[in-house]
């Protein structure tokens, strides 16, 4: 189930996308704090914080397209995967969008607009990352797909038993159904 893009048997792409995460989150906290206290300090830390943000999405952004090249995935997780990549390259241009104008100006309305949009973006690519390697076990090396353990269901399976049983329904459903 893993991409091409590890390090010693784990997913690069999982790792590196804490950093911009950190970054734009940061970013939003001193927003929030330069808009209730004031201080221009706040709303320059923000522009830099998503400068730095950007940087490292593309850098996870291209370990993560290794990975969605590379690594077996059932139509569904890849569907997953393709939307979680979509949602990541709007927020990379909303965040950019939003560092550029606010370098021009740290408290322009429309930096901060788009920072706001940008972490919503962020907040629903995360949760469909965390679908295609949670659910879909994308990114699990061979040994944890085959070791059992309890699912939120209450059956214990391993997940390669767990994708099977999900790639058969997939396949029982029409074909108009699986789009």
């Amino acid at each position: 189930m893993q991409g091409k893009a590890t390090v010693a048997g784990h997913p690069l792409h999982p790792m590196l996308v804490t950093f911009p995460i950190g970054c734009f989150v940061a970013a939003v906290v001193c927003d929030i704090i330069s808009i209730w206290a004031g201080p221009v300090f706040w709303a320059e830390m923000s522009t830099w914080l998503l400068l730095f943000g950007v940087l490292g999405a593309l850098l996870a952004a291209f370990f993560g397209l290794v990975d969605y090249l590379s690594a077996p995935m059932t139509a569904t997780a890849k569907s997953i995967a393709a939307w979680h990549m979509t949602l990541n390259i709007a927020m990379i241009v909303l965040f950019g969008l939003a560092c550029a104008i606010r370098f021009l100006d740290h408290t322009s309305v429309a930096g901060y607009a788009l920072t706001g949009l940008g972490i919503c973006v962020l907040a629903v690519a995360g949760v469909l990352g965390g679908s295609v390697a949670h659910t879909h076990l994308v990114g699990s090396s061979e040994a944890d797909v085959g070791t059992a353990r309890e699912a939120a269901d209450r059956t214990a399976a391993t997940p390669r038993e767990r994708l099977a049983r999900d790639a058969e329904i997939e396949l029982s459903m029409p074909s108009a159904r699986r789009r």
